[in-house]
């Protein structure tokens, strides 16, 4: 299964990801001066009516709900500029990590995203790295995750999944933000951004190219962390650099330059190894003539 992307049109860009087959609740900003909001799918051009027997979208003043999301909901809303990615999920499986909520630092409290959008909702489950979190270290309060003594390891992303009723029909709902402990770093699995996995890179041969690999590999700067290709050609240099991204998440991108493509290269698999403290991955990219010169 795989995923589809909401986008939602007007001031401000606010990135979500929910699960599909789960409740969503979009709000429009606090800020907006606008007595009554309106909500519209603007491929359609139609108004999204308020809430009708039966209604599976549908607004209520300044709130677009879903109950729940479906793949059919793919296409452009607008009141506020939100890019929402519908995730896939299978139980048992893991939650999308990625996150776009403010962090939460060092105070060893981690707040359940969103949840105040769902009127008497219930926590039922806190996650972390996509495991269930047990132990007497933390306690669970209402909307709230208390973790006595934070240390490194504590560091990673949680998930909370709670229930939300809405006319007697129950839907789950998760939603998932960054923890950061006052330590100076700690891992995460390594996680390669791009490129993906057997992705083929079309190419001339003679020409030059540039194979690019970014990488998640923890929260701060890493003391052990590497990204490089293999096979690296001789003679080519590769160029890395390092930065800290959104909410003190730590990368590492290496840049492979061929200088000129030659047909042995069309028959290599190039793979790109990103690696810290914790354990490496890869991906594997491969090389194809364009369109245009494969009668060359």
């Amino acid at each position: 299964m795989g995923f589809i992307f909401l986008s939602f049109l007007f001031v401000s860009i606010i990135f979500v990801h929910p699960v599909e087959g789960e409740a969503l609740v979009i709000k429009c900003p606090k800020w907006s001066s606008s007595v009554k909001f309106t909500w519209y799918r603007m491929d359609t051009h139609k108004r999204i009516p308020a809430e009708e027997e039966g209604s599976r979208i549908f607004s209520i003043q300044k709130f677009l709900w879903f109950l729940p999301t479906s793949r059919e909901d793919s296409g452009n809303y607008t009141c506020v500029t939100r890019f929402v990615q519908v995730h896939s999920y299978k139980p048992g499986g893991c939650f999308p990590i990625r996150t776009h909520y403010p962090n939460e630092t060092g105070r060893g409290k981690v707040t359940c995203p969103t949840i105040d959008n769902y009127e008497n909702a219930t926590v039922v489950q806190w996650y972390k790295d996509c495991k269930p979190l047990q132990g007497q270290r933390y306690l669970k309060k209402g909307k709230y995750l208390y973790i006595e003594n934070p240390r490194r390891e504590d560091d990673g992303y949680y998930t909370c999944q709670f229930i939300y009723t809405h006319k007697g029909n129950v839907f789950n709902v998760s939603a998932t933000r960054i923890f950061i402990s006052d330590v100076k770093h700690s891992p995460l699995p390594p996680q390669i951004i791009f490129p993906k996995n057997n992705d083929v890179v079309e190419v001339e041969l003679g020409a030059a190219l540039s194979l690019k690999c970014q990488a998640r590999l923890g929260i701060k700067k890493q003391p052990l962390a590497a990204v490089t290709w293999d096979p690296v050609k001789l003679m080519v240099p590769t160029l890395s650099i390092s930065f800290d991204g959104h909410d003190q998440v730590y990368y590492k991108e290496t840049t492979l330059n061929i200088t000129e493509v030659k047909k042995e290269d069309l028959q290599s698999n190039f793979t790109c190894i990103a690696l810290n403290e914790m354990y490496n991955t890869r991906v594997t990219v491969t090389l194809q003539l364009k369109r245009c010169c494969q009668h060359l």
